[in-house]
């Protein structure tokens, strides 16, 4: 993720120690848009590699943050392969570093997959799958998708007026869907998850987007990264792997509320980039392309057909 809020070495090895915890490197991750966060290699007391991730949040508050890290450390203790929050030697799980929370979590081993092939999707499927098992209870305290989609929505305006009038239909219908409790990721792109050199599926990442919702939403989110080419265009065999290692992993879908999410979905995170990142002076990424999301907004629109 792009770094904001900058510390130097001084600071990183004095927050590591109260972890008990040695400070050798640190660096910036280079992928998302919304947090300040950084890898760092550390030893402990014992001298044993501790490699762990920083993560400095610009938008969440302390009271905010606290139900996505009780659900980290849920899925984490239900086996899923997710990072839970580290406690400290007072036993806190969460820090202030530069006025702002924090949290260090353990890096999980493997790296991204920036060009996924079918079986990449298939895994991202069953963990989806896995995900959508796990009890809702630690997730109800989270915020609701519809009312975050009703915040991007006052963005419509930045449209031009033939891709307002579309956005307004898909969202109408949207809104005749009932929605689910079921427990979803609602943000798993390529840079949230990671594989080990033998193309296992080892971690995923960035929960702070969870929610309760239906399932289909969230695949709708997975297959607009997953399994789609650079232009935008659906890949048939990427989508079709995925949905596989969903459905052979026990999840089931209605395939007329997915189709429908994978254009609200599409519209979500164009509005999302539309308003940008959080700030203008990012070391790193810093933000993404909305013509990424209008191309594929074009497309799950047009398939849909007549609404």
């Amino acid at each position: 993720m792009s770094v904001y809020t900058r510390l130097d070495k001084g600071e990183l090895a004095s927050l590591l120690a109260a972890y008990d915890l040695r400070l050798e490197t640190a660096e910036a991750a280079r992928h998302g848009i919304e947090n300040s966060t950084w890898l760092i290699d550390a030893r402990d007391g014992l001298d044993r590699a501790r490699p762990v991730v920083l993560t400095v949040f610009e938008r969440f508050d302390a009271d905010t943050l606290m139900p996505y890290l009780d659900l980290l450390t849920a899925l984490s203790e239900g086996g899923l392969p997710v990072p839970a929050p580290l406690t400290d030697r007072a036993g806190a799980v969460l820090r202030r570093v530069a006025d702002k929370p924090a949290v260090l979590v353990p890096r999980l081993p493997g790296a991204h997959c920036f060009q996924p092939e079918a079986e990449h999707c298939r895994q991202v499927g069953a963990l989806l799958a896995d995900l959508h098992r796990q009890p809702a209870e630690p997730a109800r305290a989270l915020p609701d998708e519809r009312e975050r989609l009703a915040d991007f929505a006052r963005h419509l305006c930045r449209l031009s007026d033939g891709d307002r009038r579309h956005a307004e239909q898909v969202l109408a219908h949207w809104e005749d869907i009932e929605p689910d409790d079921t427990l979803i990721h609602a943000d798993l792109f390529r840079d949230n998850a990671l594989f080990d050199r033998q193309g296992r599926l080892t971690g995923v990442l960035d929960f702070y987007n969870a929610c309760l919702e239906r399932p289909e939403y969230d695949l709708a989110v997975a297959l607009n990264d997953w399994a789609v080419a650079a232009e935008g265009r659906p890949v048939p065999r990427r989508e079709a792997a995925l949905l596989a290692g969903y459905r052979d992993a026990g999840g089931d879908w209605d395939t007329a509320v997915l189709n429908l999410a994978m254009a609200v979905a599409a519209l979500r995170f164009w509005l999302s980039r539309l308003i940008g990142p959080v700030s203008g002076d990012a070391q790193g990424q810093g933000s993404k392309d909305p013509a990424e999301f209008a191309r594929i907004f074009g497309y799950r629109f047009d398939a849909l057909g007549e609404l």
